[in-house]
């Protein structure tokens, strides 16, 4: 097994990185394994206990997971869990405000299996690395993306 712990400072509110990133059917904007999420049983919320399946390009090939989430506590903290297919992990974010940010922590269990034990620091690398791009991403894409702009009424020039 793999473990291991990251972060990242995202220039946003703790709310909305935390509804983002605490939101399953959003990993295909931000995580470049997986092509799409769907849901399984939660009905349009992702509370915990909720399931979905996720679709990933992984180096050995297409790979179905299904997927938990464990704990949902806004804004603190989320994690999930995959409950079938290869790669199982275990993923919690802890989401903590800092002047007008958001500091997002990443605690990471992932297992590779038997075989991958004889390779661990060549892959704990390479996963951590992979993480570490990935919430690049998230952070580039929050940090650029803006909440719809209020229209504001045309007032003629008298």
């Amino acid at each position: 097994m793999i473990k291991f712990q990251t972060s990242i400072r995202i220039a946003c509110p703790v709310e909305r990185v935390f509804s983002y990133v605490a939101d399953p059917r959003n990993l295909p904007t931000w995580n470049s394994a997986v092509r799409s999420v769907r849901e399984a049983t939660s009905d349009g919320d992702p509370g915990e206990g909720s399931t979905y399946v996720m679709e990933r390009d992984l180096p050995t090939g297409r790979a179905t997971n299904g997927l938990e989430v464990v704990t949902r506590r806004r804004p603190d903290e989320f994690t999930i869990r995959t409950t079938s297919g290869p790669t199982p992990f275990v993923y919690r974010f802890s989401f903590s405000p800092q002047k007008g940010a958001t500091i997002v922590q990443l605690d990471a269990e992932v297992n590779l299996g038997g075989a991958s034990l004889l390779l661990s620091p060549v892959l704990q690398h390479a996963v951590r690395h992979g993480v570490d791009d990935n919430l690049a991403t998230l952070k580039a894409h929050l940090e650029t993306r803006r909440p719809a702009a209020r229209q504001v009424a045309a007032t003629p020039n008298a």
